[in-house]
């Protein structure tokens, strides 16, 4: 008996150290997709997640083994087995979300004649951006595809708290708002005051608040009320004519944009609100 006590218990070690393997693996290549540098150090790794510089080495080299990392001299980056990765996302929680947002992103883009359109969703208290249609000019805003950026920062995730469940507002504001540049808004009330506001219109605003010499508009994608995701398109600051006499014209367009989104979508698991992208 004690000897197959024993044994169990081997087994039981096993499978904690494997599921602790997995679980640093993941974070490294968590900290590798979330940080904009193109290469890595095994030291910097593993002071990223925590674990010794041996431990992040064993790490990357069953992830080079894998096609997951590729070396690059005594530097890592993210290998090509990525680009078949992405192939597949179109099967992900949010893949059929961008297939048929695509359109009327594409009229967005053509019709607003902004520098960048954008579709995101909410993620806990950041976007997370899902798709982005630029010009050359577009490329200086912080956002790419699959990055992500302080909701309360953007027009995006304004228009997305304004309908949402208050809780998932609660969560964000009892939290210090970010400040992304010195126009942010990082005072709850007031924040709480523009909420308001964006239900009422439909549509929100930001001037600067997320990057300088740019302004946004945003409307949320709504199923029975409820922002699932939302899009927005950029412009200067600086035009001809002025910005604040288009907002308007740029919120309605935006509006119909998310409407057509929500229309094309046929899944009724869209009527349920993805726990992932508010937790």
């Amino acid at each position: 008996m004690a000897e197959r006590s024993g044994g169990a218990g081997v087994a039981l070690a096993e499978v904690a150290l494997s599921a602790s393997s997995a679980s640093k693996t993941l974070a490294l290549l968590a900290a590798m997709a979330e940080s904009a540098q193109p290469q890595f150090g095994v030291t910097q790794l593993g002071e990223m997640i925590g674990v010794p510089k041996s431990t992040a080495h064993r790490l990357l080299k069953a992830l080079e083994a894998g096609g997951f990392v590729d070396r690059v001299g005594v530097k890592y980056r993210v290998g090509s087995l990525f680009f078949r990765l992405s192939e597949v996302a179109r099967w992900s929680e949010y893949g059929e979300l961008r297939e048929v947002a695509c359109r009327p992103l594409a009229w967005l883009f053509e019709r607003s004649q902004a520098v960048a359109v954008h579709l995101a969703v909410l993620c806990g208290s950041n976007v997370l951006y899902l798709d982005k249609i630029c010009k050359p000019a577009g490329t200086r805003l912080p956002s790419r595809v699959g990055g992500r950026f302080p909701a309360t920062c953007t027009a995006l995730g304004k228009a997305m708290l304004a309908h949402s469940d208050p809780a998932v507002v609660a969560s964000v504001l009892d939290e210090p708002l970010a400040r992304a540049t010195p126009r942010s808004v990082t005072g709850p009330g007031r924040l709480a005051t523009q909420l308001a506001e964006i239900k009422r219109l439909g549509y929100a605003t930001e001037a600067e608040e997320a990057c300088h010499g740019m302004v946004c508009v945003a409307a949320p994608v709504l199923i029975d009320g409820t922002a699932r995701a939302a899009v927005s398109l950029s412009v200067p600051s600086v035009v001809s004519g002025g910005i604040d006499g288009r907002l308007g014209s740029y919120g309605a367009q935006a509006i119909e944009a998310a409407t057509r989104i929500a229309r094309l979508l046929p899944d009724p698991s869209w009527h349920e609100l993805p726990r992932a992208a508010v937790s």
